[in-house]
């Protein structure tokens, strides 16, 4: 479980302060019944130097993080493509770097909100670019679409995403990922709407999609249930 944000053509002294109202959803960030306040499992970044996918994680929390956060964003710059992640950990004891998100395949950045409970059988599917053996849930979901690549991104996510699905129990298979030129967001639950939200909004040449909204002077809008949106 999570909070996340995609920026389309970031640039950080345009969204510094998305960047902020972001970073505040580590401790007033919405969550589940029965939860703790707080989304303080690991943090991550992710962005494009180059033309080439960049990731820095860390398994702390980022309240304790901040400064190391916000260096990092500033030295960005600016991206095709920015993606941040706040970790609310579905299995005790591991809030590790190992399973902070983004996770990264080649140029593939990925970030997922919810949980797939029964994902150790999915592990078994993937036929290459295999997980580590501490991998969890969210990176099997995102190794098991690698799987489908050749038949494009968007097909082959749409294919993997469908499988798991129709197949497997789970919460949630939000997610937004990205290729280094396009930002995908997709929204798919079993309960708790409110929880796995992604609203999105433009601001003058970028598009931001997040977990709930961060700026107050956008026009912001839900992302309909299991359509793959492209930006």
């Amino acid at each position: 479980m999570c909070r996340m944000l995609g920026l389309k053509n970031f640039v950080f002294r345009r969204h510094q302060k998305i960047l902020e109202n972001f970073f505040e959803l580590a401790k007033a960030g919405k969550f589940l019944p029965g939860d703790a306040p707080g989304h303080l499992d690991g943090w991550g970044i992710g962005f494009y130097k180059n033309g080439k996918a960049v990731v820095h994680r860390s398994g702390g929390s980022i309240l304790e993080e901040k400064q190391e956060f916000f260096e990092i964003c500033e030295k960005v710059k600016a991206s095709k493509t920015l993606l941040l992640h706040l970790r609310k950990s579905s299995w005790s004891g591991t809030s590790k770097l190992v399973h902070a998100h983004p996770f990264a395949s080649g140029n593939i950045l990925f970030a997922h909100n919810g949980t797939i409970r029964d994902f150790k059988p999915l592990r078994k599917e993937i036929t290459h670019d295999r997980p580590s053996p501490e991998a969890l849930d969210s990176e099997v979901y995102f190794r098991y679409v690698m799987n489908f690549i050749p038949l494009g991104l968007a097909k082959g996510f749409r294919k993997a995403a469908g499988h798991i699905k129709t197949n497997h129990t789970h919460s949630s298979l939000t997610c937004l990922f990205a290729d280094g030129n396009l930002l995908y967001g997709f929204r798919e639950y079993t309960k708790d709407p409110w929880y796995y939200s992604l609203y999105y909004a433009s601001d003058e040449e970028a598009s931001i999609v997040a977990s709930q909204p961060v700026s107050p002077s956008l026009r912001w809008k839900m992302l309909p249930k299991g359509k793959l949106f492209v930006f």
